[in-house]
């Protein structure tokens, strides 16, 4: 295990392609439509919007991919808890469905270099308990087209290059990508189809005018607009009105990563390219990028994903039982980011008032859920009628104590769970 120094910035912007140039705003703008928060929300209703020949202007406070975007696994992994034909419109249930296909399908249609890789998540049992998690899983999404048949012990050590398992299945539509290049490439591709985009301009204010529009207030200039929509998720400041900024559960993720690993294990890890998860209460999950890294993580808790030397020694532990070619992989990267997670963990569209719209709530699946709910919301802030048929209109209520929720999750969930599994 490394002990070198270790950075606390992920290594995606290693490979990454440069940002597109963009220029804090100085001056005053008249526009149909202002965004706040260029992640992957943002930067793909900016898009759409685009698109559609609305006239867009999207701010970011930071860099584009600076918070959650930027910060976060790299996976994509559209497997969801909502994901329910009774509660979501249909046309809301099939984007859903197909929101890791649509992910990949944009990247080649925007040609982003952000090191695509669509083989598939898979998730695989070593206990009987497990095993019976695994199946109900499958059952659901293989009724929607989206596996195959269950896999045997043999199909899920070729995937895995791992041996023990008792079975598993394949997510098809799941992979995994560089997440700061995708975003830059997102926020390019918004760029070329007419959206403006403010880097450096950090929304301060936000007030209607007598006319029923929005002046957006920033420190070198205003955006008026008709309709403002507030894609700044868990990375929200105190400018944003305070039913938005608590319907959520602010918690703090960790990820680490490792230096590429050589060739004999790269051959060995994750052969087929999936990105992998066990079914453990505490669960393992992990892929491995196009430099050959290790990129696996979780929820900080009192020491794990805190402090890098026993949040290593964890990892290497659990990595080492896999793969014992690994020998501990030596650790280069330890970062942290914020996860918003919604009451009914489920993505929320709502106006806050007359023509100011929010999106919140990704609960850890920001990449799959983004490119179907940034579409949604830029059909919502045309036409609410629209937007409600891709997704509903879902004000989330306020949650009382969340950041004390959110501390109390991180810090006992881990441990109960890893107690849970010792006791199965």
């Amino acid at each position: 295990m490394s002990h070198t120094p270790v950075a606390t910035e992920p290594p995606y912007a290693l490979s990454a392609p440069v940002a597109p140039k963009t220029q804090p705003l100085d001056g005053n703008l008249i526009v149909d439509v202002a965004l706040v928060g260029a992640g992957f929300s943002g930067t793909i209703a900016a898009l759409d919007l685009a698109r559609r020949g609305v006239c867009v202007a999207l701010i970011e406070a930071g860099q584009i991919g600076q918070g959650g975007s930027g910060r976060n696994h790299g996976q994509c992994i559209p497997v969801f808890g909502y994901l329910d034909q009774n509660d979501l419109p249909p046309e809301g249930f099939a984007l859903l469905r197909d929101a890791g296909r649509r992910v990949f399908d944009q990247i080649a249609e925007l040609r982003i270099n952000c090191e695509p890789v669509q083989k598939g998540w898979l998730q695989a049992a070593k206990d009987p308990a497990g095993l019976a998690r695994a199946k109900a899983l499958h059952a659901k999404y293989t009724a929607i087209g989206k596996s195959g048949a269950f896999l045997g012990p043999e199909d899920v050590t070729a995937l895995s290059g791992s041996s023990g398992f008792l079975g598993g299945w394949l997510h098809r539509d799941g992979g995994h990508l560089n997440p700061l290049a995708y975003v830059r490439g997102l926020a390019r591709a918004a760029l070329e189809a007419g959206a403006q985009i403010h880097t450096e301009t950090p929304l301060v204010g936000l007030t209607r005018t007598v006319g029923g529009l929005w002046d957006i207030a920033t420190p070198s200039g205003t955006i008026t607009a008709r309709k403002v929509g507030l894609t700044t998720n868990a990375y929200s400041s105190a400018a944003i009105p305070d039913r938005m900024r608590k319907s959520i559960v602010p918690m703090t993720s960790y990820a680490i990563a490792s230096e590429p690993l050589n060739t004999a294990q790269r051959a060995n890890v994750l052969p087929s390219g999936v990105n992998f998860c066990d079914t453990q209460r505490d669960p393992m999950f992990f892929r491995v990028d196009a430099a050959g890294r290790i990129i696996t993580g979780g929820l900080v808790e009192l020491r794990r994903g805190r402090f890098s030397t026993p949040t290593f020694a964890e990892a290497e532990r659990r990595l080492n039982r896999l793969y014992p070619v690994l020998n501990g992989p030596t650790w280069s990267h330890h970062w942290t980011g914020t996860v918003g997670i919604s009451a009914q963990q489920r993505p929320a569209i709502f106006e806050l008032a007359d023509g100011l719209w929010g999106l919140v709530g990704y609960s850890g699946r920001g990449v799959p859920t983004s490119a179907v709910l940034g579409s949604a919301f830029a059909a919502t802030l045309v036409d609410p009628a629209e937007g409600g048929r891709l997704w509903p209109a879902d004000p989330p209520s306020r949650i009382p104590f969340a950041r004390t929720i959110g501390l109390a999750v991180q810090n006992l969930r881990g441990p109960m769970n890893k107690m849970r599994d010792r006791l199965a």
